[in-house]
């Protein structure tokens, strides 16, 4: 195993990565809501973990990598209402369109999607037990999480209760407190679902996710990831319902989040209006292109869509593909297979950091220039695997046919 070090949002550290069962790692990202088509935000925050999850693969881990889908809100039923559709059916349609995107940008580590429709039995059972433990209370229908239960609510974004109170979470009459937040909701966004203790309603988004995460893992798992935009409210949420379902603290071990896509300066977002829509780039330019664009900027950083970088980018990965074919047609059937892991020590130095890829591109780079510059066929089996692996675990295509 390589030394790996990740920045933990929890602790605001660089700290050593080891996974609470040693050899696997179990990691959830929080998906889309399904309301429409994903985004190039979506697509930047997914190719990230993506490349994570491909390098724990890589250096030996078994890895099963949890995405949930959100097929259950209010936008989605205001959009299926306004074209006339039943709300389940058209997030059905989406979660459809969603999957076509993920396939089609290579992001092929996900172990599992789930839609949280299909968790609302133990949604229920969930809410139940945090009013059984008088972690959160029924006001005429309604059911909300009591923050004031809860001690180390505040502790992932690093706020007091009384910076908290200046960003309250909802507005709700029926709350008892500023921070409290909605766990089910006395609001059908399905006609005739779902039918609880406290009557016909719907889940609040903060339980969706810790229900799915709960079901598949357990109390406690190794890596939670996301856009920092969700970190307050919604992992904070999560961390409170989770810990005070079960006692078992830290709930995730590791809290890993992405930078957001801005518009010239602006954050890009569905409720901004102003989104690029994966598929409508991908018209323009190859999905590689575009994933080596995104793995061009530190994952922690925000990352500035601009399609002229892009198309230089683009350049670049034209340019590196035409070297790494000129390096396949120069190998010699003679040659054995060479060990290539120290040659690809500087790409395990940048990913061991914190999963730099700014750098680890920059290697696959300087390898596929130095190996059409190899004539000894020893040397150039050796930069042929190097590259090969490099490609693999940055989800780069170079080998294989043109993706269109």
């Amino acid at each position: 195993m390589q030394n790996l070090t990740v920045h933990n949002t929890l602790s605001m550290q660089k700290e050593v990565f080891q996974p609470l069962v040693p050899g696997k790692v179990n990691m959830f990202v929080c998906g889309p809501t399904v309301q429409s088509f994903i985004h190039i935000g979506h697509a930047r925050t997914y190719i990230f973990y993506d490349v994570l999850a491909r390098y724990l693969s890589h250096i030996g881990y078994e890895v099963n990598f949890l995405m949930n889908v959100t097929d259950v809100d209010e936008r989605i039923t205001a959009a299926a209402k306004a074209g006339g559709e039943d709300p389940m059916k058209y997030a059905e349609r989406y979660t459809k369109e969603f999957l076509e995107d993920i396939n089609q940008l290579g992001i092929l580590t996900v172990t599992k999607f789930e839609r949280v429709s299909n968790y609302i039995p133990e949604i229920i059972r969930q809410v139940s037990t945090l009013i059984a433990n008088k972690h959160a209370y029924v006001a005429d229908g309604d059911v909300f999480f009591d923050t004031s239960s809860f001690k180390h609510f505040g502790e992932l974004s690093h706020q007091s209760r009384a910076d908290l109170m200046l960003r309250p979470i909802e507005i709700a009459q029926k709350k008892r407190g500023l921070l409290d937040f909605s766990l089910w909701r006395s609001v059908s966004l399905v006609k005739g679902k779902w039918e609880s203790p406290w009557g016909l309603g719907s889940p609040g988004w903060h339980i969706q996710d810790t229900a799915v995460c709960m079901s598949n893992f357990g109390p406690q798992f190794d890596i939670h990831g996301g856009a920092y935009e969700l970190i307050y409210p919604h992992h904070e949420a999560s961390i409170a319902q989770a810990e005070s379902l079960s006692g078992v603290k830290p709930f995730v071990k590791y809290w890993i989040h992405t930078g957001l896509v801005n518009l010239k300066g602006t954050k890009m977002s569905k409720s901004e209006g102003n989104v690029l829509n994966v598929r409508d780039v991908l018209r323009d330019f190859s999905p590689d292109k575009l994933r080596l664009y995104f793995l061009s900027f530190p994952y922690r950083s925000d990352a500035e869509f601009d399609e002229h970088k892009l198309g230089k980018v683009g350049d670049q990965y034209d340019e590196i593909r035409k070297m790494a074919k000129e390096i396949e047609e120069k190998r010699s059937t003679k040659v054995r297979r060479r060990d290539s892991s120290k040659v690809l020590q500087p790409l395990y130095n940048a990913l061991n950091d914190d999963i730099d890829t700014p750098r680890a591109v920059e290697f696959m780079m300087k390898l596929a220039k130095d190996g059409v510059q190899e004539q000894d066929p020893s040397q150039v089996e050796l930069y042929y695997e190097s590259l090969r692996t490099a490609a693999n675990i940055l989800g780069v295509n170079l080998f294989g046919a043109w993706r269109q």
